[in-house]
């Protein structure tokens, strides 16, 4: 089977098939911010110390290989500890946020969603290796994906832990994704998409604040995606566009992954 590389994967957004170098640019600009975010956070003598011999000043943030594999480093050097204390204050606000959201939005919900079309890949097999990210724990390929993940892992229990700057958000916010509880997610299951990712994000107490259902099927010789994020009616509109970008980048970035 060909492999497709990042480029030849088609991505519509708003119905709008938008250029490659528009979801890079994106991601460089994210990458950029959150390795200035964490060089801030941790201090410049602390990034030495993670990235010994790379120069910050010097870095062609341009090159998107280079900035995942460099965040992904520092990411998994710092751990989870070292992560959560980055984002302990962002956490908190976020969680508030999302509460009042939930609360005033009285079970009305919004919609991230963009659609991806991938020659020379079968939704089956891709779905089947990002069950496996969870499943195995591949946290470096799970965090690669996007920028403004800083931490995603699977538990004991079978959820997914995620720590992530979702959309246009300010700040980072912390949910589990409950994959077995995807029949509960408001966005209906197509049944011309066979393969489903779905599940709904919780808070710690249960608190369902979101929700996930990505939906694949193998059409003309490619895969079909239509990838869409749950959010309550009530959270800023900025978010939701801007996650658009979010999901293309980590989506286009773990299909390359996969056909690699």
């Amino acid at each position: 089977m060909p492999v497709t590389t990042h480029d030849a994967i088609d991505t519509y957004i708003d119905g709008r098939l938008v250029a490659p170098a528009e979801v890079h640019s994106w991601e460089s600009r994210r990458a950029s911010a959150v390795l200035k975010k964490l060089t801030s956070r941790v201090g410049k003598l602390a990034m030495a110390d993670l990235l010994p011999g790379v120069d910050l000043s010097a870095l062609n943030t341009t090159d998107a290989q280079m900035m995942r594999d460099l965040l992904v480093t520092v990411k998994l050097h710092l751990g989870h500890a070292g992560l959560y204390a980055i984002v302990k204050h962002e956490l908190a606000l976020s969680e508030r946020i999302a509460r009042i959201a939930v609360a005033a939005s009285r079970g009305g919900n919004t919609y991230s969603t963009i659609r991806l079309v991938v020659p020379h890949c079968s939704a089956s097999q891709f779905g089947a290796w990002f069950d496996g990210l969870t499943a195995t724990n591949a946290e470096a390929d799970m965090i690669g994906a996007c920028p403004d993940h800083y931490l995603l892992r699977g538990l004991p229990d079978g959820r997914q832990e995620v720590v992530e700057t979702t959309g246009g958000s300010p700040t980072a916010t912390r949910f589990l994704v409950d994959y077995s509880s995807g029949e509960q997610v408001s966005v209906p299951a197509n049944p011309d998409y066979p393969v489903q990712i779905a599940g709904q994000a919780v808070l710690d107490d249960g608190l369902v604040i979101g929700g996930v259902r990505h939906q694949f099927r193998d059409l003309d010789g490619a895969m079909e995606a239509v990838l869409t994020v749950e959010f309550p009616r009530l959270f800023p509109s900025k978010m939701i566009t801007e996650h658009r970008w979010h999901l293309a980048t980590e989506f286009g970035n773990w299909i390359t992954a996969f056909q690699q």
